[in-house]
């Protein structure tokens, strides 16, 4: 619990752990990357509490501990849950054991190891103290002890704690006054930006009207705690009307802003708004992934094996890394993060994470806040999002997302990737590795034979036994801490590491197993080629992603394609009494686009091929003269279906490949500015239907070729099922909406600006059916399916661009 001072009630509410506090030097280890020490010490705690409870009549685990003590003149109440407390006969306390987990071939010859265990210590003597009887008594005072455990091996070594009330209650009256201190100056800071706030001015010239609507809605919400979804077409300037007031209420609350991407462009759009209105009222960073912040060979965040993790904390201050870094600039660019941490040999990433209590504005990916194997929680204390808020940017790709993160694989083909390298050593280390190996390779085999049989190929639904892949990653976590001291003792360096990713996958499983909950289904996969999975497949994150939201000092979340409302307000789990709802129509002049439907071909999966050709030569027939088309497919197969059926000499071709690479990527939107007329050949959902811009004249032409609705799966048609369930929405919310969000996001690639002009064609005749059509925004056709129906598309497409930028698009009669 976080620290809380009231003033006026001269009243301080705190835990143990807040007031023994958390250290002044960190040190790195593989937290973030799955190594989780938390869990692995609640787990040995729980075992040594068992032995204790055994063994000593009179012991009791977990005592929750409470006292209100008079400090000169406040009142500290504090709080705790003591690890283990000894009762005599008559129920009066007798010892008082503070459990803690180490790695004793690591952290016993640390460099702060007498700071870390004075602050074990002081926790001991401070639940003694909430305990003691006092004097007057007849008993002998409270013992106390210290318990270490080894995380690798579970040796324990015990030491008598020595103490002194008198001399607990002054280091307490210290702290006392150092909160208060601390009050005193937050209160300042808070004033501070509070005139910030007042000061922040929007960064463009000109607020747009649709811009007036936006910062209105959103300063009434985020003022009041409350939540938006804002539903407003791209190019309407959402980023800076949004900013601007989520600014505000953060710096006047002393909440800490995110802003939350699901794409690298959108986090670059949000730095350059911040900037823009920054003048050093407020601090801001950028958050970049990991992957991509690592200086050393191979990711592995443990000081044992990486130079720029050892040390952390004493290079840190040394250097004074983090207060340079601040009094350099108002943004802290990851860039020269990266640099001038790799110059002192830190970790750029963690020096990252350490810059974070320090800034007001924090952009980065959606992860950061709701994946939960990364949690920034932990960095920025347990009531980090109560002050907090949110904006999340393009959050249509958030309900997807959201289920990717509670719905962990792990698959034979992964643990086996592991047998060449284990067998490359004959050690014993290596020896209790491959037995660890063989037995999740067995855990995977049986559950899915009793499932699907001997050869049977598909899924079913099973239930994977929490208790053997607790053990499993239990045995695991020292296991794997062992072999990463090995690699740096032996020099192993490797990219890809079988062992890491094994035990970051169990990491991931035994994680959500423990979360349980109907919306989380497990299920046994073995597919054609004999390759077998266990997974648990998340078919609504509603419930998680809801509780961070609730959590929140307010959100703002914003796209292109939030409609229906009730769609993502249910799979995204807004409360719908904190929850308001804005949408906007296109501020941009009607004649500037012009959008045609062909109904007279037939996309869906069983009848496409036969209209492959015709099809293609639509394409070829609209294809604007001396102008850059994209045309969208709703898979690879399709695309390559019709591709080698065109034939059109007037443009260049490029056709996007699976897994395209950036540099493909460059090639492509280099050819656009080329001046030279292209088409461009993509799928929907894809970086070209949504995460580029084509600003200018480098996009004249989108065609949709049908609805890019999901394929239809296993896991696809288990969605339906449950949506259809809970939401009575089965079809709509598993296909048809994310089906026709893809094709609105590559839409509104081509009106991004006043001066943009283009055709939008959507080619297949479900776009003109009732559940469709009415997903189409309303300003396309006011409503009407027949205004997008002509009978000469060709002549209306070219007449468009006739007329030019001040003349009208026209529409043949018929």
């Amino acid at each position: 619990m976080p620290v809380t001072i009231d003033s006026q009630a001269r009243l301080i509410t705190a835990s143990v752990g807040d007031l023994a506090g958390e250290g002044s030097q960190r040190a790195i280890g593989l937290s973030g990357s799955g190594l989780s020490r938390m869990w692995i010490g609640q787990e040995l705690h729980r075992r040594v509490q068992q032995q204790l409870i055994d063994s000593e009549p009179g012991f009791r685990a977990e005592v929750p501990v409470s006292a209100e003590l008079e400090i000169d003149g406040w009142t500290l109440a504090l709080t705790g849950r003591a690890d283990g407390v000894l009762y005599g006969n008559d129920q009066a306390p007798r010892r008082v054991d503070e459990i803690k987990t180490l790695h004793f071939a690591v952290d016993l010859y640390h460099l702060f190891l007498d700071e870390r265990l004075e602050r074990f210590r002081r926790q001991a003597r401070l639940y003694a103290t909430m305990l003691d009887q006092g004097p007057g008594t007849d008993r002998a005072p409270l013992e106390l002890r210290l318990i270490l455990v080894d995380i690798v091996t579970g040796e324990q070594r015990h030491e008598e704690v020595i103490w002194s009330p008198l001399k607990v209650e002054a280091w307490i009256r210290q702290q006392v006054h150092r909160l208060i201190a601390a009050e005193r100056r937050r209160l300042e800071h808070l004033g501070e930006l509070r005139e910030a706030a007042r000061s922040l001015q929007f960064p463009h010239p000109a607020v747009r009207p649709s811009q007036h609507e936006i910062i209105d809605a959103a300063t009434s919400t985020l003022s009041s705690g409350r939540h938006l979804l804002l539903s407003a077409p791209t190019g309407c300037g959402k980023t800076a009307a949004v900013l601007l007031p989520a600014m505000r209420a953060a710096l006047e609350g002393g909440h800490r802003l995110f802003f939350l991407t699901a794409k690298t462009l959108q986090q670059r759009i949000a730095v350059e708004t911040a900037r823009a209105m920054q003048h050093g009222l407020f601090r801001s960073l950028q958050l970049r992934a990991k992957s991509k912040m690592c200086a050393h060979s191979e990711m592995i965040c443990h000081e044992e094996h990486c130079p720029y993790a050892r040390e952390y904390g004493l290079k840190l201050v040394r250097h004074q890394l983090l207060p340079t870094l601040l009094a350099e600039a108002s943004h802290l660019d990851p860039d020269h993060i990266f640099e001038v941490a790799r110059a002192h040999e830190v970790c750029p990433f963690e020096v990252s994470l350490d810059l974070l209590p320090e800034v007001d504005l924090v952009v980065c990916d959606y992860n950061y806040v709701f994946d939960p194997t990364i949690g920034l929680s932990s960095l920025l204390g347990s009531g980090a999002l109560r002050n907090a808020v949110l904006l999340i940017d393009e959050a249509h790709n958030l309900v997807d997302r959201s289920r990717e993160y509670y719905s962990p694989t792990l698959g034979l083909d992964l643990v086996r990737a592991a047998a060449p390298l284990l067998a490359s050593r004959d050690t014993r280390l290596f020896e209790h590795l491959l037995t660890l190996v063989g037995a999740l390779e067995r855990l995977i085999r049986e559950v899915t034979a009793d499932a699907l049989g001997p050869t049977a190929t598909g899924h079913a639904e099973i239930q994977i036994p929490e208790e053997a892949v607790s053990e499993l990653r239990m045995a695991l976590d020292g296991a794997v801490l062992q072999y990463f001291i090995f690699k740096r003792e032996n020099d192993m360096w490797m990219t890809n590491d079988p062992i890491l990713e094994i035990f970051l996958a169990v990491t991931r499983l035994h994680r959500v197993l423990q979360l349980g909950g109907e919306e989380l289904i497990h299920l046994a996969h073995r597919n054609d080629h004999g390759h077998e999975e266990l997974k648990i497949f998340c078919r609504d994150a509603s419930r998680f992603i809801g509780a961070t939201l609730e959590e929140s000092a307010g959100a703002v979340a914003m796209s292109a394609t939030l409609e229906p409302f009730e769609f993502y307000q249910n799979l995204l789990g807004f409360d719908r009494h904190r929850t308001e709802r804005l949408s906007l129509p296109s501020p941009f002049p009607p004649s500037n686009r012009l959008v045609l439907a062909l109904p007279d071909v037939d996309t869906t999966y069983r009848r496409r091929a036969a209209s492959y050709d015709a099809i293609a030569a639509w394409i070829q027939d609209l294809a604007p003269e001396g102008r850059n088309a994209l045309v969208l497919f709703p898979s690879y197969a399709f695309l390559a279906a019709v591709a080698e059926r065109l034939r059109i000499g007037s443009h260049e071709v490029l056709v996007q490949r699976p897994g395209s690479t950036n540099l493909e990527q460059e090639t492509f939107l280099e050819a656009l500015s080329s001046g030279e007329p292209h088409m461009v050949l993509a799928v929907l959902g894809g970086i070209f239907a949504e995460g580029v811009d084509y600003p200018g004249d480098m996009l004249s032409s989108v065609m949709v070729v049908s609805p890019g609705l999901p394929q239809i799966s296993a896991e696809r048609e288990l969605l339906k099922a449950y949506y259809a369930e809970h939401y009575s929405h089965g079809f709509s919310y598993a296909y048809l909406i994310p089906g026709m969000t893809r094709v609105i996001q590559a839409a509104g690639r081509l009106i991004r600006s006043e001066e943009d002009r283009g055709v939008i064609v959507l080619l297949g005749r479900r776009f003109l059916q009732g559940q469709y059509f009415k997903l189409l925004p309303e300003d396309w056709s006011d409503g009407d399916p027949g205004a997008l129906r002509i009978a000469d598309p060709v002549a209306a497409a070219r007449a468009f661009f006739a007329a030019g930028p001040q003349g009208s698009p026209g529409r043949p009669e018929g």
